[in-house]
């Protein structure tokens, strides 16, 4: 629209001086001064009204068109928490062989022969091989202290090793197992569901529908209806509310209460969601 008039514009200055030219080369011989300047504002009048009805007959077709007010929105925000719980399905459990000799080379074949066995005892005993992992060696010089000064008399080597136990019932047997079949140290690691599984998107569908649920008796106050999510963002850290702190007795008896209620190996997730609502 803005090129339309500018346009226009252009073209009615080139009209107006069109019939300038014309009418002071008739008017040097035939018409006054008045005449010819009356005839020049009725000549370029003309030229205007014959190019607005070119763009459609009236100057308010040079303006845009009036645009519809777009409707506002109505939503409802609600934050929400959600929680999932389930038994622990796998478990980590770190070994260590460690071995001890006089000479490097006698203590490489010795701590070798060690781990074959213990590999060999856990694969035997259902462990799937992809899931013993062998990590790097540590090698420690045993040092002497004497007059004569320092020096080594021998080697340590420790050689770690990790095994994910896909059933967390196995763990005693495995522990048993490992002990008996050469390992030193062992460590229980991190419980985990199985592969595919994930407590935090069950938290998240948890929280979603609290969140819906108390949206709806919003909505019912407000005199409308829940409709589509329109956003939803997870709440960390300061974002989160922290709950009131009990006190005293309360805050034992509800840690007491907590660990009857939770068996061993349990895992648990808890989110904060703030979520929006489309208002109906």
């Amino acid at each position: 629209m803005k090129y339309f008039i500018v346009n226009l514009f252009e073209r009615c200055i080139a009209a107006a001086g069109a019939a300038y030219r014309s009418i002071v080369i008739y008017s040097s011989t035939t018409m006054k001064p008045t005449l010819l300047f009356f005839t020049l504002i009725v000549f370029t009048f003309t030229a205007h009204s014959s190019l607005l009805a070119q763009a459609g007959g009236n100057p308010q077709g040079m303006m845009p068109p009036m645009m519809a007010p777009i409707p506002m929105q109505r939503t409802i925000t609600v934050m929400a928490s959600g929680r999932a719980g389930a038994a622990a399905e796998r478990v980590t459990l770190g070994l260590t062989v460690s071995s001890a000799d006089q000479t490097a080379t006698g203590l490489f074949v010795k701590q070798e022969d060690i781990v074959k066995h213990l590999k060999e005892a856990l694969v035997a005993a259902g462990i799937h091989a992809a899931d013993i992992t062998e990590q790097p060696f540590h090698l420690m010089p045993n040092m002497e202290y004497g007059q004569n000064g320092t020096r080594i008399i021998g080697y340590r080597l420790d050689t770690p090793l990790e095994v994910e136990i896909d059933n967390v019932k196995d763990l005693p047997h495995i522990i048993d197992l490992a002990t008996q079949s050469g390992a030193s140290a062992i460590n229980v690691g991190a419980f985990s569901l199985a592969p595919g599984k994930s407590l935090h998107e069950e938290a998240v569908k948890d929280a979603i529908a609290d969140a819906r649920k108390e949206a709806a008796s919003i909505a019912r106050e407000m005199g409308g209806t829940v409709g589509d999510i329109v956003s939803i963002s997870e709440m960390t850290g300061e974002e989160m509310a922290p709950p009131a702190a009990p006190r005293g007795e309360e805050e034992e008896e509800r840690r007491e209460v907590s660990k009857a209620q939770q068996p061993p190996a349990t895992l648990s997730e808890h989110v904060e969601l703030k979520v929006v609502f489309e208002l109906r």
